[in-house]
């Protein structure tokens, strides 16, 4: 099973090739506003470290949100060109549980953080099972002090580029927070997730794909209590 997956979800751009569940390559950028520009490099540069073409891929796995909402236009953009151009399956990741997958050890729970409008984080708890992170609740938006006290002093992990503002509005140590260089998204942790997707009925035709944006439904739903 060979898949390439595509993360732009935050201010990481990234490309990676897995197969047969190990990571080939990987390639990626910290450049907030530049994934327009990056992206395509990266993902050259990923197929010729490999020797692998397009035609030789089985699926393409995406980050699917939620986001930044033109970043995540961008890589499904991209991931959708590649499958109808070559008759691919693509796989949508949920980009919280591909974090979520990063930062887990077993039998451990974490809470996948993603930055969401000033003062606000998206937020979904997860903890470990044998085919990837179980999702234990809905994907929600949170104010940043709120989530702060709902954590304090509960062991539960933290991960995702917005967990460092939960830390910020916590007192000092009262939060858990995973290892820095795990809390960025990553195109091997959504290619592994996509990958094990594949072979569970995951992919969807490119056609019927759009971003998990959340907030733009927002008001439409009530508030969880």
């Amino acid at each position: 099973m060979t898949v390439l997956a595509i993360e732009t979800a935050t201010a990481v751009c990234g490309v990676a090739l897995v197969q047969d569940g190990t990571v080939r390559a990987e390639e990626s950028v910290r450049l907030p506003n530049t994934h327009a520009e990056r992206l395509m490099d990266l993902l050259d540069t990923v197929l010729r470290r490999t020797g692998v073409a397009v035609r030789d891929l089985d699926a393409v796995a995406v980050s699917i949100g939620p986001g930044s909402f033109t970043g995540l236009r961008i890589g499904l953009s991209v991931a959708k060109g590649l499958a109808w151009a070559h008759d691919l399956p693509v796989v949508p990741v949920p980009t919280l549980r591909a974090l979520a997958a990063r930062a887990v050890g077993p039998s451990e729970e974490v809470l996948s953080l993603i930055p969401a409008r000033k003062g606000e984080v998206y937020a979904q708890r997860f903890r470990t099972a044998a085919g990837g992170p179980e999702a234990l609740g809905e994907i929600r938006v949170a104010g940043v002090v709120q989530l702060a006290q709902e954590v304090a002093g509960t062991g539960l992990l933290l991960t995702g580029e917005g967990a460092s503002h939960v830390a910020a509005a916590a007192a000092p140590g009262a939060v858990r927070l995973a290892e820095p260089g795990l809390r960025e998204c990553s195109a091997a942790s959504v290619a592994l997730l996509g990958a094990r997707m594949v072979t569970s009925a995951g992919a969807a035709p490119a056609g019927r794909l759009e971003p998990l944006y959340v907030l733009e439904f927002r008001t439409a739903v009530p508030p969880s209590h």
